[in-house]
């Protein structure tokens, strides 16, 4: 198995820092997004397991090293960094793999940037039913970050193994692999200031803002009939508490009919946090990905 370390960089959007991590390797790049409130190195087993691939992964804005600003979370503008990052390091022939929001961001840069993405895949993304989107005015309309229950995460930690232990025994992080866990776990905080315990880089109140910051995002339904890009789509059974349900798929069920070339993988014995349950399916569908074989099956 693979023991690269990845090289840091920094890349300047849109007035603000991201945080790249790079491992070098051959063929076209695969570049990894995460899903809200995890960071880059949540990839760090899959990567282990595509040992000769150049893989690059991002911090999304307001999440690990990376860069906020002043602004309240939106996704357009989330959007618009994967795009400039991807110009911008001159990547072409891309392998898109996004989780969660990193779907719905990987879709939209994808869409902006025809012929620059390969293939793209989709796990478990947040591009909900239309239905679902005009609905949201009055599901979430009014509602404040403060108001959310991410937002009343722990935020005061000694350190990565107290956070470890704190989490591998509640849902859903207890349904993880622990490899993965403690990679969260050990790249998830930061120090504040002098004081002498460490907070979560992405806040929780930044956290919950991103979930909440829905509306404006049913444009993502215009750009589907656009994605010429082959795309699979790996989604999870949806929960019971809608979109309040962390583990529950918010991936409509339509996604991959409504798009151009698609197929759809349904997983019924995962929940939403497919590449922390199972890193080699998640690696095995990239290196589908890579070799173009479901498209020619």
């Amino acid at each position: 198995m693979s023991t690269r370390e990845p090289t840091a960089t920094d890349i300047d959007v849109q007035g603000d820092r991201l945080a790249v991590l790079e491992w070098p390797g051959e063929g076209d790049p695969v570049l990894l997004l995460h899903a809200t409130g995890f960071h880059s190195r949540c990839w760090n087993q899959v990567v282990r397991l595509l040992p000769q691939q150049r893989i690059l992964a991002v911090d999304l804005r307001y999440h690990g090293a990376s860069d906020g600003g002043e602004a309240a979370p939106d996704w357009g503008h989330m959007s618009r960094d994967i795009e400039l990052l991807v110009s911008e390091l001159g990547l072409n022939n891309v392998i898109g793999v996004g989780h969660s929001i990193g779907g719905h961001l990987v879709t939209r840069a994808a869409a902006a940037l025809p012929g620059t993405f390969r293939q793209l895949l989709l796990i478990d993304p947040v591009i909900m039913a239309p239905q679902t989107y005009a609905a949201m005015p009055d599901m979430i309309g009014g509602v404040q970050a403060t108001d959310h229950p991410v937002s009343r995460r722990k935020n005061r930690w000694i350190d990565a193994e107290e956070m470890f232990e704190r989490f591998s025994q509640r849902p859903p992080f207890d349904s993880w692999q622990p490899e993965i866990l403690r990679d969260y776990c050990d790249y998830a905080l930061k120090p504040v200031d002098e004081a002498d315990y460490l907070q979560l880089a992405c806040d929780p109140i930044n956290e919950a803002s991103i979930y909440l910051n829905q509306i404006g995002n049913e444009v993502i339904h215009d750009l589907l009939p656009q994605m010429t890009t082959p795309a699979t789509v790996l989604r999870a059974p949806p929960g019971e508490a809608g979109v309040m349900d962390l583990s529950g798929s918010p991936t409509w069920d339509g996604l991959a009919a409504a798009l151009p070339c698609a197929r759809e993988i349904y997983l019924p014995h995962h929940n939403h946090f497919i590449p922390m349950q199972d890193p080699a399916l998640v690696a095995n569908y990239i290196n589908e990905a890579l070799a173009n074989r479901w498209q020619n099956a």
